[in-house]
This record gives C-alpha cells, structure tokens and sequence, in this order.
C-alpha cells in the first residue's frame, strides 16, 4: 500500500507538524510512505531526517501520483491555521483522499481563505453549503453589517467531509459532531498517539530550568490563545501566590498575535509568571518534565484533543483542564475539571490551592494519567488504526458524496430546483427529518401543487 501524507512538516511552528513526523516512522511498518508538501520551496525546507527517509513530492503532481497509481491513497492532517493548511484543504477537494480532521471547527481556515482575501461570495456560499438557508444568512449578514459569524455554532467542517474517502478524528465529541450533520459519513477514531522522547526525570529537567527544589511549578502550555484562558489561570495564580510565595507560574508557548494578553490583565498579575514564547519540542517536553502542576483549560472547544495535554498524561503530571468536548472524556480520576461557566475562576483557585497543599494527591493523579495514557494513547496502536482505515478504503474505493440540493446550488434558470432547495433548508432548520412522514407528505403535497 502507497501512501502520500500530506501534512505540515518540521521545521514548520505546528503541533501537527511534530506530531506527523513522530507518527511517520511508525506508520511506515505498515505502508509504502511518501510526504507531499505545498511546492518546491517547502520540500526543500524539510527536516533532514524525514527528507532523507521519505520521498518528496509537491502537491500539483498528486493527480498524476494517483492516477498512475504510483500512490494508492492520499493521507490528508486538517487543521485550522491557513498558513499550513490553505493547500492541504485545497488538495483534498481536489483529489479526495481520507483526512485526519485535528479541529471539527474549520471556520477559522474557511474564512481566512474567503472572506479575508476578497472573496465575499465564496463564504456566503460555503456557509450556505454547510449550514443550508441560516448559513447563508448569517454569511449574507457578515458580508453586508460586519456582523461576525459564531464559528463554534457553524463549523464548516461539511465539505471537507464530503469529498474525503473516509474521516478520521481524535475524539469521541468530533466524531458525534459531524455524524450530527453527516449522518452517512465515515466517521473514524483514532486516538492522538503518545510520545515523551529521551525527556530526562523531574528532577534533572528542574536542575536544567534553574528551578529550585522548593518551588512549586505550575505551567501552561501551547498556542496562547483566548481559549486558552489565560486570563483565568492568571487571576487564579495570583490570589494562590498570595499564600504560596514560592509558586511560578510558566506559560509555555507562543502568545497568539491576534490575543493581547498584557492589555487584558493587570501589570501586577504577572508576578512569579514566565512567558516561555515559542520552544522547540525537545525545551517544550523539558518545561512539561519540570512542573508539579498542569492547567490545560479550553472554552470554547474546536473539538481538538489536546497533544498537550495526552504528554502531560504520559508524563504523569497532575492536571486541570474543562470540562468540555474531548476534555471532558479523559477519567475523573486521571485529573481535575473545571466547568466553563461563571464559577471558573472560583473553582480553578480552589482546586490549585488543594493541589498545591496536597502532594500525595498530586502523586495519585499522575499515576492515574500515566496508566490511562499508555493504556489509551499509544503510538503503535494509533498507527494500526491509521493504516486499518487507509487499507479498507484502497481496496473498496469508495466515492465521495455527491452534494444534492439544498446542499448543490441549481442553475439559475431552475426555478423548480431552486424552490425545492429552499424548502429543503427551511425543514431542516427546522429540525425535521426523515421519519417525519405526516409534515413531509404535507409539505410535497403543497409543492406538487405548485408546480
């Protein structure tokens, strides 16, 4: 089995990247590898390692890889960052393949990629595909009033569902998500592997941080971003340091340059705070080795499993995350949850005060996130996952779905068509579905009328 993976790559700065190239080795026990990448530039830019143990191919040659059949399938990683994913996306609809959907919420790349450069009518147009007669509305009042869409509540994930041979998702929450809205779809998981390194223990990544023994460490970490609650966690530190002098607090990561984090709090709680800035992975997992305390909070959700928070896991880390989406499937017992409401910040103190008093709890947590992690997140088993799904839709070829209306846009001299999509949309946002005979047999008895 021939399989192209296209994906970000390091050095590119993204989580998928480093996940991808964990993964390949692994995944290369199973199928005949080759990475695709946006253009020559990129291929050039690969990391060594990879470069020299796969072939490079750009993404403009996949049709004739595929209908050469010197690729057998395609293996597309999804995210939401347009300055990775624009051509990934691009390719998949292009040249159907199976995809690793990594956020169910796609609208952010969507939007990038239509609105922000110019193009209007091609967001009305995919909100309308999406999310039928209210997708397009609420695109329609975008564009004319400036009045932005809610991306949690129109995701714009269906297209790329619909051209994929197969969907693939990290989570139980993603996979409900878009079974909600593509019912028929192939909707698989597998689970976001765990992989920690040569990361040495405790106590020699604290002595390389130049971190006491005495301090307590607590530390977030990624992409800082408002979802990420930044501002919660700062606040709930520094009521805790007032008592626990000798507690730091590490954000570990990038802060976003679309968050102004220091214009959103007070000077004064950044006391005993490290922002770290962008790391690479070996100083990132040194960061994670070193804390005695995770927080690893995210409201709202895009549907994500965190890669954060599965190494955290791994290294046996006490941690507090939401209680939301894919978060809220990790056991209770593996950590502590917070409910992303107006108590939040209630809560989080007062768990990170018992946490910070209480160190055999602390103990007990990680190991119970150690066990659920191994148990759960394994590299081995999430590439035979990858490669069960890869080889199924290679050998039963499967087509995409073919679009009808109201999610297909009739020409516009079908007036027929047109009308029956509307009526379509309105029913479906209205919640009725198949097993509605009565309003059904109501509804085409009006239309047959009519026409």
């Amino acid at each position: 089995m021939r399989v192209g993976v296209y994906s970000p790559l390091p050095p590119q700065r993204s989580g998928i990247a480093d996940y991808t190239a964990e993964l390949l080795p692994v995944l290369a026990r199973h199928a005949e590898l080759a990475l695709i990448v946006d253009d020559s530039r990129q291929a050039g830019a690969v990391r060594a390692d990879l470069a020299k143990a796969f072939p490079i191919h750009t993404a403009s040659a996949l049709p004739s890889l595929l209908a050469s059949n010197e690729l057998d399938v395609v293996l597309y990683h999804l995210g939401n960052n347009p300055d990775y994913h624009a051509g990934i996306r691009r390719a998949l609809l292009e040249s159907p393949g199976v995809v690793m959907v990594h956020d169910v919420v796609l609208h952010h790349l969507v939007l990038e990629l239509t609105l922000r450069k110019g193009d209007p009518d091609a967001y009305v147009e995919e909100l309308r595909y999406c999310c039928g007669a209210t997708g397009e509305a609420a695109g329609l009042r975008a564009v004319a009033a400036g009045v932005p869409v809610d991306p949690w509540n129109y995701p714009l994930f269906e297209r790329v569902v619909d051209r994929s041979l197969a969907t693939l998702v990290h989570n139980r929450f993603s996979r409900d998500r878009i079974l909600e809205s593509r019912p028929t779809a192939r909707v698989e998981v597998v689970p976001l592997h765990l992989s920690l390194g040569g990361v040495p223990l405790a106590a020699e990544a604290r002595g390389r941080l130049g971190i006491q023994p005495d301090e307590l460490i607590l530390a977030s970490f990624g992409f800082v971003t408002e979802a990420k609650r930044p501002v919660a966690t700062l606040e709930a530190f520094a009521r805790l340091r007032r008592d626990h002098p000798r507690a730091r607090l590490f954000l570990v990561g990038e802060i976003s340059p679309h968050f102004d984090l220091r214009s959103r709090v007070r000077p004064e709680l950044f006391s005993g705070v490290t922002v770290t800035g962008h790391l690479e992975l070996e100083e990132f997992l040194l960061h994670m080795a070193a804390c005695d305390v995770a927080i690893n909070l995210r409201w709202p959700t895009a549907g994500e499993t965190s890669a954060a928070l599965i190494r955290l896991l791994g290294f046996g880390k006490a941690v507090v995350l939401t209680n939301v989406g894919s978060f809220a499937e990790i056991p209770d017992g593996c950590c502590a949850k917070v409910d992303a409401d107006a108590l939040e910040g209630e809560l989080l103190f007062a768990i990170l005060e018992r946490l910070t008093a209480d160190q055999p709890l602390r103990r007990e947590m990680g190991e119970n996130a150690r066990r659920y992690a191994e148990a759960h997140h394994a590299i081995e088993a999430s590439a035979a996952g990858y490669a069960r799904v890869l080889r199924e839709v290679v050998e039963r070829r499967p087509r995409p779905f073919v679009a009808v209306p109201p999610l297909a846009r009739p020409a516009a001299s079908d007036t027929r068509s047109a009308v029956l999509a509307r009526v379509s949309a309105g029913l479906v946002d209205l919640g009725v579905g198949e097993a509605d005979e009565p309003a059904l047999a109501h509804v085409a008895s009006r239309l047959a009328e009519i026409f």
